[in-house]
């Protein structure tokens, strides 16, 4: 099937890990270049739906489509090549330097003990320099702290020039200032993201579209202004809150309202 590079087609898919549903009936499409945030709250199916579509759950049912190709039925190494991704449980005990474990990007490109290019020293040099690594490309990458890692572990993925990249919280461990630029750098790339995020607001002003999901369900998705509501947000995060606008950028704006008083005896009455 031919379809444009850059592409992700979810259809139907189902992930169970014993009796328990993780993933239920998803359906999601995304367009070249586009950036895409799935919300929801801790449990929601957001990191499982992001395994499957980098083939490490493999559905239940349903497929995935990326760049119109079942990505399940690609060779391990067509995969490497065309999604890259930074999940979770990545490894954080390389025995290697941060320069190292960037350089780890190019790998899906080569042959076994094929020396690197010029085009891959400029490539890797590049990652560095974009995610503010270059003056620790000589550290050990265990001695770094939670969002050093994290800045690395991003920057190999870019350098590995996926057509589609897969992040699971990649503003995990990052303070505000880093957030921000990590996710205006990604926002500026022209390569197509999801990202499973758990700031409301960090997602609406990067994001072109968001999915939430719920209890493993696809239960809303469309631009910040449609989903963001104060009856989803109650609905899907237990929470009451003000719907605004970002003075600056005019992006839909979250406030949430102050906690509901507890009880003395600990016990919330509302």
């Amino acid at each position: 099937m031919s379809m444009e590079p850059g592409t992700l087609d979810l259809r139907s898919v189902t992930f169970r890990a014993g009796d328990r549903v993780l993933v239920d009936d998803v359906s999601i499409s995304v367009r070249k270049g586009e950036m895409v945030a799935l919300l929801g709250p801790n449990g929601a199916g957001k990191s499982s739906l992001l395994r499957t579509i980098y083939r490490i759950n493999r559905p239940s049912s349903g497929s995935v489509f990326v760049d119109g190709e079942d990505a399940w039925r690609q060779p391990t190494e067509w995969v490497a090549r065309n999604v890259g991704a930074v999940l979770q449980d990545m490894p954080a005990e390389f025995p290697l330097t941060v320069r190292d474990v960037v350089a780890m990007g190019r790998s899906a490109h080569k042959r076994l003990l094929e020396a690197d290019t010029a085009h891959d020293h400029a490539l890797i040099a590049a990652g560095l320099e974009l995610l503010g690594l270059t003056a620790m490309q000589e550290r050990a990458f265990r001695t770094l702290s939670g969002g050093e890692r994290q800045r690395v572990l991003v920057a190999r993925a870019l350098v590995q020039q996926p057509r589609l990249l897969v992040l699971d919280e990649p503003t995990n461990h990052l303070d505000i200032h880093h957030q921000l630029q990590l996710l205006r750098f990604m926002r500026g790339l022209g390569t197509t993201v999801v990202a499973a995020l758990h700031d409301l607001n960090l997602a609406a002003m990067f994001c072109d579209r968001l999915c939430v999901l719920d209890h493993g369900r696809l239960v809303a998705a469309g631009t910040p202004d449609t989903v963001l509501t104060p009856a989803l947000l109650k609905r899907v995060y237990r929470i009451d809150a003000t719907i605004g606008r970002h003075p600056e950028t005019g992006t839909v704006w979250v406030m949430p309202s102050a906690a509901p008083p507890i009880g003395a005896n600990g016990v919330d009455h509302n």
